[in-house]
């Protein structure tokens, strides 16, 4: 920005690098020297002209050059040489003469009125000088500034629809630099997207009634190479009053890339969504204590604690929740860590949440130190744990009854072995055989619920499977979902076994017309009621002594379960009704 000095700038520069006095002497006497010169060339062309002409502009020239002192030296100097000149050449001026006296009385007048002329017109020359070094040295300034910060300026006179734009802004928008720049190439760089959204900001600010000079953001398409860009723009409207009435006659403003900053804030609220989700994923929650400012609640933390989302719960609200003791076995988990020169501590705890229900929470915390190494606060993630406390406490429980089961079969296995009877070792393995067989498939059903129970009517149709001969007809089972703790459903097991083993030899499944119908209802709060109907088989008659597999139908459902088992032997068919208390068919008994 570079420009050439006017004629005021040279004149108010002359003499600043030379003594003062010398620079006024110098020039009034050059002055005079050329204004004498000039007159003594004009006399011997022109004789009689007037003495004190050429003098006038002399001081004119000498007060604009080096000031009025010199010009007043000038008056001085000129006129007295100019007396001795014309008194001894010409005799033109005669001492004591009213004409000589008003001769140079209108010479210092004049002389003196041209001084002041000059010198005003050299100080407001100085002055013009100054302010415009002074605008010339701000507009540097606000070039260098702007372009610095990558701000572009922009100047829309309304009146003219004319458009001024520094060439920051041109290079921000991608127009080409040293030419003009037209609204019309403005509005085709605004992303379409936002034309309406942008207009409607600069409607808004124009508004005399509004005046609205928010900020406002858009995206904008690059002339030269089409990239979309961010920007942010800030406008001032100026106005002017037409006809009693406010009216917006020009639009200041300037526009900055934000495009990096945009791009930034993406990636923050991204990385945000993604400890967010993760946050909720995991049942977690971010929170932090300072000493001085409490307690800093988050959105995750009051939901995991029952508060609502906006809610400002204070440090004393939070620990109101604690079970009793918990507060101990935090504090202890503090002072420890602290007692072993660490700063993270990790404790599981008990918590109320605000709707009453209670919650295992898993604390993992820093604790944060001050120069003096003195706690100030604490910094933590806390999530839900209740689930694998639950699993916990569940595989424990697991491992005991299987322990406990394990010990039970082992004894019913060997009370099987033990009482079965056959007449050859074949039957005999049989028999021991299908019996085991019975306790594997209960214990199947048990372990595919990891023993929390065995479904009767799977429990049914797996005892009765191999016996169907593969007709669905021969078999009916028939009674509501039930679900068995291990106990029962071992038990009902084995009493199954016995009455399709009896079926299939003796029964109704020993002939090809022969039918099994079992039925049952209750369960709950209810007792189990369980009925093993057959026909079309061969005529029964009660046996006159009592065999092994009966004797394991009347034991199978008593003793701890007290159960009972009732035989009808029917001629057309065997009928056995089995019946379990609600509370031995609904939960387990640590028998």
């Amino acid at each position: 920005m570079f420009r050439l000095p006017s004629h005021t700038d040279l004149l108010a520069s002359v003499g600043e690098g030379a003594p003062r006095r010398l620079v006024q002497t110098s020039a009034a006497l050059v002055a005079t020297a050329l204004a004498l010169v000039l007159r003594a060339i004009i006399e011997l062309l022109v004789p009689g002209v007037i003495p004190f002409a050429l003098l006038f502009p002399a001081m004119l020239g000498a007060a604009l050059l080096a000031g009025w002192q010199s010009g007043a030296l000038t008056l001085v100097l000129g006129g007295l040489l100019t007396w001795q000149l014309t008194t001894r050449s010409t005799g033109m001026l005669q001492p004591g003469e009213p004409a000589t006296v008003v001769s140079l009385v209108l010479y210092a007048a004049a002389g003196g009125a041209i001084i002041a002329f000059a010198e005003a017109y050299r100080r407001a020359a100085h002055t013009l000088s100054r302010q415009r070094r002074a605008l010339f040295d701000s507009e540097a300034r606000l070039d260098l500034a702007t372009r610095a910060a990558g701000v572009g300026v922009w100047d829309w006179d309304l009146r003219t629809n004319a458009l001024v734009c520094s060439e920051q802004a041109k290079a921000i928008l991608g127009l080409p630099a040293g030419q003009p720049v037209t609204r019309g190439q403005v509005v085709s760089a605004t992303h379409r997207a936002d034309r309406d959204r942008a207009w409607a900001q600069v409607q808004r600010a124009l508004d005399p009634a509004l005046r609205d000079v928010s900020p406002y953001e858009y995206r904008i398409v690059r002339r030269d190479d089409g990239r979309v860009r961010w920007v942010w723009a800030i406008g001032e409207p100026v106005f002017e009053t037409v006809d009693g009435a406010p009216v917006a006659t020009r639009y200041v403003g300037t526009i900055q890339d934000i495009t990096d900053r945009k791009l930034a804030e993406d990636s923050i609220r991204a990385s945000e969504q993604r400890l967010r989700l993760a946050l909720e994923a995991g049942r977690m929650a971010v929170w932090r204590v300072d000493l001085n400012r409490g307690m800093q609640p988050t959105p995750e933390l009051n939901r995991l604690l029952g508060f609502p989302a906006d809610a400002r719960p204070t440090l004393e609200e939070v620990l109101a929740g604690y079970l009793p003791g918990e507060q101990d076995r935090m504090r202890a988990a503090i002072e420890g860590a602290l007692a072993k020169g660490e700063r993270f501590f990790e404790v599981a705890y008990r918590h109320r949440r605000q709707d009453g229900a209670v919650r295992w929470l898993l604390n993992r915390s820093e604790i944060i130190l001050n120069d003096a190494g003195q706690p100030t606060g604490a910094l933590g993630v806390v999530m839900d744990i209740t689930e694998r406390k639950a699993d916990e406490e569940r595989l424990k429980l697991l491992a005991r009854e299987v322990d406990h089961r394990a010990n039970n079969l082992m004894a019913v296995v060997q009370g099987t072995v033990s009482l079965s009877q056959a007449e050859t070792p074949e039957a005999l393995k049989a028999v021991i055989v299908g019996r085991v067989s019975a306790l594997a498939r209960a214990h199947q059903l048990l372990s595919e619920t990891r023993w929390e129970g065995a479904d009767l009517r799977r429990l049914v149709e797996e005892e009765l499977l191999a016996f169907s001969l593969g007709t669905a007809t021969r078999v009916s089972i028939r009674g509501p979902d039930l679900a068995l703790p291990p106990a029962a459903a071992q038990s009902i097991a084995m009493a199954l076994h016995e009455l399709a083993t009896n079926a299939a030899k003796y029964g109704a499944l020993s002939q090809p017309e022969g039918r099994v119908d079992v039925a049952w209802r209750g369960g709950g709060c209810e007792p189990l009621r369980l009925t093993w109907t057959e026909r079309g088989g061969p005529r029964v008659a009660r046996p006159r002594r009592r065999g092994l597999g009966t004797a394991i139908l009347s034991r199978a459902l008593a003793g701890s379960l007290g159960g009972s088992t009732r035989m009808d032997w029917r001629p057309e068919g065997l009928v056995c009704e089995m019946e379990l208390p609600a509370e031995a068919a609904t939960r387990q008994l640590a028998n």
